[in-house]
């Protein structure tokens, strides 16, 4: 159990922060409200102050994870498409960093989560749905670039080629759950960009 916060001081952004190690260590099926309350240290009544429900609550972990761990990794609008893909690449590798920092891979968040929810939890699908938008959005700037570059074929469109770079993440990302090899992960990243490269 972590050490418990101090319930005057905690904030929706530390509660959220150890909801996403929670989610990614145990799944969100096998998280209960009493593991939240007994990691973070505070009563019931302040959980439903900031959540209205777990589903809620998951809800803001996505998009936690996301503004914490993929949104910073995005394309610099003042620099060329090598100086803005060895950027990203960088970023995705520290990532993964952070994700095999435990004893146990964590996987991606945001595609366990997926895994796991149905349509029927509507709140939680529909911020998966527009996080995942979000995301393609951030690597469809950089193909996009490199494609007025010279560097990416333009037989496909940005949007394709940002699908068959997330798809590979998450493939990895999942497949490293099973064989935890880190290596292996960053070299399936820049193998996957150098596809798409001319």
């Amino acid at each position: 159990m972590g050490e418990p916060m101090n319930k005057n001081t905690t904030s929706k952004q530390s509660i959220c922060a150890v909801g996403e190690k929670l989610f990614a260590l145990h799944g969100y099926s096998a998280v209960g409200i009493k593991l939240i309350l007994d990691e973070v240290g505070i009563p019931k009544g302040s959980f439903y102050h900031y959540f209205a429900s777990k589903e809620a609550f998951a809800a803001e972990v996505a998009e936690y994870y996301f503004q914490q761990r993929i949104a910073p990794i995005s394309m610099d609008p003042n620099a060329n498409f090598k100086a803005n893909v060895t950027s990203m690449l960088a970023g995705y590798h520290q990532l993964i960093d952070f994700l095999f920092s435990d004893d146990k891979p964590r996987g991606c968040l945001m595609g366990n989560l997926m895994v796991e929810v149905s349509p029927q939890t509507s709140l939680l699908h529909q911020t998966l749905n527009g996080l995942y938008e979000q995301w393609l959005g951030l690597f469809c700037g950089l193909i996009e670039q490199g494609q007025q570059q010279g560097f990416i074929r333009k037989d496909l469109t940005s949007s394709v080629l940002s699908n068959i770079f997330w798809s590979n993440w998450q493939g990895t990302m999942l497949r490293c759950q099973i064989k935890a090899d880190k290596m292996a992960a960053k070299r399936s990243i820049v193998q996957c960009m150098q596809l798409i490269t001319r």
